[in-house]
């Protein structure tokens, strides 16, 4: 799995929103995640027991590795849709006009996009998976920040290999842009964390062309 270099990964970060099209697209620079840190062992979420002895449906093919998601399934806030992959990008800081690298997003409003310079889902590593969110609504993550301790997570690869996982926790909300605590969230995930799903909130600054906070979810494997 190739790691773009030379980036701070504890240096402030931003997750920001820009105007395409008429629509609020979202970005985030710097503060990824390490992937280069050791895999770690599976550990049960403190907040809600895992329900790894659910019965798997009739004919689905569990997956039992590291995947490359292609579609994202979260039933409790009617999630369905496909996974891009995405690697890291260049962007011009709305606030600073300097160049940042960050994560690439999804082209959709109606899609999410894996950061593919970084872990797989199911590595031992936590990956991260990106969607839009907007105040006016018809974006994938407009409700990510209602998820509950053990809602259902599902990802699924190009085969139809399924990587079934449960939030863990509350959603982390109210992210400041304006500082570190994006990159200290996902920097300092919990350690039963597979998979960090994040996008923007907080109000719109029209002047600045982005919103003014984050939020994650984390989630982890439970089959």
């Amino acid at each position: 799995m190739r790691f773009v270099r030379g980036i701070d990964l504890r240096a402030v970060g931003a997750f920001l929103v820009v105007l395409a099209a008429g629509l609020a697209l979202l970005f985030v620079v710097v503060g990824r995640p390490d992937a280069d840190i050791a895999p770690r062992p599976a550990a049960p979420a403190a907040s809600a027991p895992l329900a790894s002895d659910a019965p798997v449906p009739a004919g689905e093919i569990v997956a039992t590795g590291a995947i490359q998601p292609a579609r994202l399934s979260i039933p409790a806030i009617d999630v369905d849709t496909v996974v891009e992959s995405r690697g890291t990008v260049q962007y011009e800081n709305p606030f600073t006009g300097a160049p940042v690298e960050g994560y690439g997003v999804p082209e959709s409003m109606k899609t999410t996009s894996w950061w593919s310079d970084g872990p797989q889902p199911g590595s031992g590593q936590m990956a991260v998976i990106l969607g839009h969110q907007q105040n006016s609504g018809g974006a994938v993550f407009d409700r990510l920040h209602t998820l509950r301790p053990g809602d259902e997570v599902s990802l699924r690869d190009g085969n139809g290999a399924v990587l079934r996982l449960q939030v863990l926790g509350a959603p982390v909300t109210g992210l400041d842009k304006a500082t570190s605590a994006l990159a200290d969230t996902l920097n300092g995930h919990p350690a039963e964390a597979d998979v960090a799903l994040v996008t923007c909130g907080g109000e719109f600054v029209e002047d600045a062309g982005t919103s003014t906070e984050n939020t994650v979810v984390f989630a982890s494997v439970v089959s």
